[in-house]
């Protein structure tokens, strides 16, 4: 440890690494995690990780399985019944996913930013017979990777962009040889588009275009995504689902300004 660090420099640090660690293991929650998994994802020493996990436990944010791997504990559902009732994306964004399902015949995608990551909300499938399924409900993978990802990802600034992307530089290697260079280009073009689009990309056939519902500063919110493969997705249905995001995003801007302020953290006049 930087011995140059103030006390409270020192409390932010490990306040900092400790989420770190949650996230992770909410990536891993069903299976759960064993020590050495999380030392390597975290990139911390062993015993750091230890102390940490160990301080996690006491406090009720995580909890051991009788095969040693580690899960959240009860304290993280408790937070997690609490922050829904300001929180109720999934509720509120239900409607548009249905609507874009019925139009597109697609898959959808409804996904939040999570630190460095993004975290699949709900999912909702249309009537088209071949059902792509990239995303589980609840998934996490590092932000920018996959069509909602990346369009929550452009609408970042650019200085923030390019530490995620360099905090995720280890991993992303694993989504169809990504990296960091390549990421950012995605999401500069994104960024100049309004939306997201992949093709062929983490998934071989199959592809995706992403549009993030941002505040009144022009952070992301959330973003609703439309999958479905390659082959389906020609120029005319790129356009359809890109026209049937438009209208939802803009739907939803304005729903949550005046159910959910808390979320875009603007007064009820700014809402149009």
């Amino acid at each position: 440890m930087d011995l140059s660090l103030n006390k409270s420099q020192i409390g932010v640090q490990t306040v900092g690494r400790a989420m770190q660690l949650v996230r992770f293991l909410s990536s891993r929650n069903k299976e759960g995690a064993r020590l050495t998994d999380i030392v390597e994802y975290s990139g911390l020493s062993k015993p750091t990780v230890y102390r940490l996990i160990k301080e996690l436990m006491a406090c009720g944010m995580v909890m051991q399985a009788a095969n040693r791997r580690y899960h959240l504990g009860h304290f993280a559902y408790e937070l997690g019944l609490v922050a829904a009732s300001n929180f109720n994306l999934r509720d509120i964004c239900e409607p548009s996913l249905n609507r874009l399902a019925e139009i597109t015949g697609d898959t959808v995608f409804l996904t939040v930013r999570s630190g460095d990551d993004s975290f699949c909300l709900d999912r909702k499938t249309g009537h088209f017979p071949v059902k792509v399924f990239s995303l589980e409900i609840g998934h996490r993978q590092p932000l920018g990777v996959g069509a909602a990802g990346l369009a929550l990802l452009s609408q970042i600034p650019e200085n923030e962009m390019k530490i995620i992307i360099q905090n995720n530089e280890r991993f992303l290697g694993s989504y169809g040889g990504m990296n960091g260079e390549n990421l950012l280009r995605l999401a500069q073009n994104a960024r100049k588009a309004g939306y997201s689009f992949l093709s062929d990309f983490a998934i071989p056939g199959v592809s995706g275009i992403g549009m993030a519902v941002v505040d009144m500063m022009g952070y992301p919110v959330l973003s609703l995504s439309v999958t479905t493969i390659s082959s389906r997705m020609t120029l005319s249905h790129q356009n359809e689902a890109r026209n049937a995001l438009q209208k939802e995003v803009v739907h939803l801007r304005n729903l949550l300004c005046r159910q959910n302020p808390l979320l875009l953290n603007k007064k009820q006049s700014t809402c149009v």
